[in-house]
């Protein structure tokens, strides 16, 4: 799988339009690892809290395994590295995901951001700037964060 998952951003661009087979799940796993780390660099460091809760997002929510989760990590990271634009990976998730599943990600999001129990303003830009770029309304971006913030206080 994680031999699949290095081939994504190698091919991104070329082969979006044909992607229906079973790497596209592996796609969208690691997208949404990326812009879970995303999230975590936006107030410059990437807190033990943070790092929890993406390692636990991948295995509960896209069920990767416990030992390949630090690996596709590394691999997340390296594309965080690389990134120009948030465009690239959020596109993949427009093509491939309900409405729901979009929102779910911005969950993730805000699991992340809240994890240090400091929302910095930098985490909210950039979750603001991904769920517009996914066509989230600002209805359901104010619901979600609302959510996981109560989820927080417990």
């Amino acid at each position: 799988m994680i031999k699949s998952l290095k081939e994504f951003f190698t091919h991104n661009d070329k082969g979006a339009d044909n992607d229906t087979g079973p790497d596209a799940g592996n796609r969208i796993e690691l997208t949404a690892a990326v812009l879970m780390l995303e999230i975590s660099l936006a107030d410059s460091s990437i807190g033990d809290d943070e790092l929890l809760i993406i390692k636990n997002a991948l295995v509960d929510r896209f069920h990767i395994e416990a030992g390949q989760v630090d690996e596709l990590i590394d691999l997340a990271r390296r594309e965080v590295d690389l990134a120009v634009s948030l465009h690239d990976f959020t596109r993949l998730l427009n093509e491939k995901l309900a409405a729901a599943e979009k929102i779910q990600i911005i969950e993730l999001l805000w699991q992340v951001a809240f994890a240090d129990a400091v929302l910095d303003k930098y985490e909210e830009y950039y979750i603001r700037k991904i769920a517009d770029l996914l066509y989230i309304s600002h209805k359901d971006y104010i619901k979600t964060k609302h959510k996981v913030a109560e989820q927080n206080k417990s």
